[in-house]
């Protein structure tokens, strides 16, 4: 018998959808069309319904950061160490759901509150450039939250989470002695009715209060979705979806001090309320081996101060339209070509005014898929333009898969990808206290491009165990790289810190080279079902020319990499991680399930010199004590609970952060401390 038979005996059907060992998955995301995850030519993970459900958390982008190589930066999704922290604007990740982009038509920032946790059927993520596929912001991968579909029967699902924060380790930071908490209910229902089930529904939403960890600091928001679809055949599907939110919260960007790091700067919060509405609609014809698919959206947005001293009011609407065809021409070829045409307004004091963009684009893919060989290639021409200023770029991707024996699985790809500057990078100006945000309407658009290589073992041993083993070693370059830098960008008299602050710089060409390892595993012995998984992700993240200027302050200094950067030694990028580790496992016994979760980030070796200097020091104090305090890196352990009461209802309780450890995810911002989680569920199929 080959050696390969012997260690890894494979079943056709080798884990159920719901399981963390995602085998045998079929995705969307990679191609536009579906494949198994085995198949792919780029690295993709799927986060299943299950683990979404099972896990103590609160909000979606808690339950992405379990995903290997991903981290949530202050709101900011990074893969691989493909992005910093940049306030919230230019995302160089891609957010969908259900294939349209939902990344906010102003600062082109993902709105996490806004989405629909409670109605996900499956997150999956696509680790590299793929803006071939799907545009600008696609440049550092992509993310897509696939909702409910109607169901053939009714399905229900009902939430309640109530989140108790706990007291910190310092005691200078426990502003208060109240216990502060986090609820939330959610809701989801689904079903069909007619003939042949022709007319379907989705329904589900959400309301949140969060007290908050920080002073003054908190959230109150709602949000109600809506699906319909009419599907009298096979041949024929129409559909229309509509969602509403409206937020009333406060944030902070810059703490009092590290002793006082849940006080925001002065004791002052930003109040925004904002409003969010969108209409999507979607039409699929299918003629034999011909489908065509229409979908469109209109998405309007907007922000109300509710300071009286700092007026960031503004308005936005985007409108999408996409055409896509696509030819099954036999069951070894697929051809995909679309066109899309997207426009945005946005009006704000932030923004100095009213600002208008566009986009345009048209793409074309073809996958080959073989007994044992698939092949993709593309390639997508865009337009996009700010106030008449217009940029275009092509951009290809190539990638083949090879299974070598059974189970054995090599994959190789190399995608470009791009970025354009959204409006607030370019035309921004804002302030937090003393502290501001320049514009910067000369920035250019970024580039770049991915490649790599990977290999996936599956394995199996009897009925006791089932796996997989995946190592990729990746490459990354950005061309024009787009970075937040902190600098003296005015030159108000007899000013002091509003003369400093954040702007929007091409920083020159980087370089990010790493490997990835992922071990999943699940066992069945005696009645008692183990799932686990772990990852390590190694990424060097660097400056190629760091003596390069690439910029002057107001005062004539020198701009660059060595210039700007705390720790230049390494060449390393700010606000990166080296290492990255993520790790699960559940224990399932009869109606009882136990679980463990941990996620440690090594210690961010580079950030803005500046924080450091003497006179920031005095407005913007603590940055240096707490990288000396927290100098080991970011270690989070989070144990779980869960009872069955019956087949429709379960309890669960959970611990996040159960050692009460501290970190800073980017200076002047503390994480939140350890707290405690309950949730009530009730579901129905």
């Amino acid at each position: 018998m080959a050696l390969s038979s012997v260690l890894f005996l494979l079943l056709p059907t080798f884990s159920d959808a719901d399981s963390i060992v995602n085998l045998e998955t079929t995705v969307v995301s990679a191609n536009r069309t579906e494949q198994s995850i085995e198949n792919t030519t780029v690295s993709i993970d799927v986060l299943p319904q299950r683990l979404l459900t099972s896990k103590s958390n609160s909000r979606i982008e808690q339950v992405i950061q379990m995903s290997p190589g991903v981290t949530i930066q202050d709101g900011q999704a990074n893969i691989r160490s493909g992005s910093g922290w940049s306030l919230g604007a230019g995302s160089r990740v891609l957010l969908l759901v259900d294939d349209l982009p939902v990344l906010s038509p102003d600062a082109g920032g993902a709105i996490w509150n806004a989405m629909p946790m409670e109605a996900i059927e499956q997150i999956e993520i696509v680790k590299g450039a793929a803006s071939s596929l799907y545009g600008s912001s696609a440049l550092n991968g992509v993310i897509h939250l696939r909702t409910w579909e109607p169901s053939d029967e009714m399905r229900i699902r009902v939430n309640t989470m109530t989140e108790i924060y706990d007291q910190a380790k310092i005691n200078s930071l426990n502003w208060s002695n109240q216990v502060r908490v986090q609820g939330a209910i959610r809701f989801a229902y689904s079903d069909s009715r007619g003939e042949n089930n022709k007319h379907g529904w989705v329904f589900h939403g959400q309301a949140l209060n969060d007290q908050g960890f920080q002073y003054l600091v908190g959230d109150e928001s709602i949000r109600v979705h809506g699906k319909y679809r009419y599907k009298p055949s096979n041949n024929f599907e129409i559909g229309i979806n509509a969602n509403v939110w409206s937020s009333d919260r406060s944030s902070s960007l810059i703490w009092e001090d590290f002793r006082f790091g849940y006080t925001p700067l002065d004791s002052s919060a930003t109040v925004t309320q904002s409003n969010l509405g969108s209409i999507n609609g979607y039409l699929k014809i299918r003629n034999g081996r011909l489908l065509q698919t229409i979908r469109s959206r209109w998405l309007g947005f907007q922000n109300i101060s509710g300071l009286d001293t700092n007026n960031y009011d503004n308005s936005a609407n985007t409108g999408h339209l996409e055409y896509l065809l696509q030819l099954f021409q036999n069951k070894n070829w697929t051809y995909t070509s679309g066109l899309l045409i997207s426009s945005n307004s946005m009006e704000s004091p932030l923004f100095s005014g009213s600002h208008s963009s566009g986009n345009q684009a048209i793409f074309f893919q073809m996958n080959g898929n073989f007994k044992k060989f698939d092949f993709t290639g593309g390639a997508r021409w865009e337009n996009y333009g700010i106030d008449g200023l217009q940029s275009n770029k092509p951009v290809f991707r190539f990638g083949g898969h090879y299974q070598f024996l059974k189970g054995t699985h090599f994959r190789t790809s190399f995608a470009q990808g791009y970025r354009f500057p959204s409006v607030a990078e370019m035309y921004s100006s804002s302030s937090a206290g003393e502290l501001k945000v320049f514009p910067n309407p000369n920035i250019r658009p970024e580039s770049g491009w991915t490649g790599e290589v990977g290999f996936k073992q599956l394995y199996k041993f009897r009925n006791l165990l089932k796996g997989y083993l995946d190592v990729a070693f990746f490459q990354t370059r950005f061309n024009e790289m787009m970075e937040f830098t902190f600098g003296k960008w005015d030159s108000v008299p007899n000013a002091t810190l509003s003369n400093y602050g954040f702007t929007s710089l091409n920083v020159g060409p980087t370089r990010i080279m790493g490997i990835e390892t992922i071990l999943a595993n699940e066992i069945n012995f005696m009645g008692f079902k183990i799932q686990s998984f772990i990852s390590h992700t190694y990424s060097n993240p660097i400056s190629i020319n760091p003596d390069v200027v690439y910029q002057y302050d107001v005062d004539g200094e020198e701009m660059s990499y060595t210039s700007t950067s705390l720790d230049p030694s390494r060449k390393m990028l700010k606000y990166r991680y080296r290492n990255i580790i993520k790790g699960d496992m559940e224990m399932i016994w009869k109606n009882f399930s136990v679980g463990l979760s941990l996620r440690y980030n090594s210690f961010m070796e580079n950030i803005d010199a500046i924080f450091t200097d003497p006179l920031i020091s005095i407005y913007v104090p603590g940055v240096q004590d707490s990288r000396y305090y927290m100098n080991n890196g970011d270690l989070f352990f989070d144990i779980r609970a869960q009872y069955r009461i019956n087949k429709d209802w379960k309890a669960q309780i959970g611990i996040l952060n159960l050692m009460n450890r501290l970190s800073s995810p980017r200076p002047a911002l503390l994480s939140k401390p350890r707290s405690f989680m309950f949730q009530i569920s009730y579901e129905l199929n």
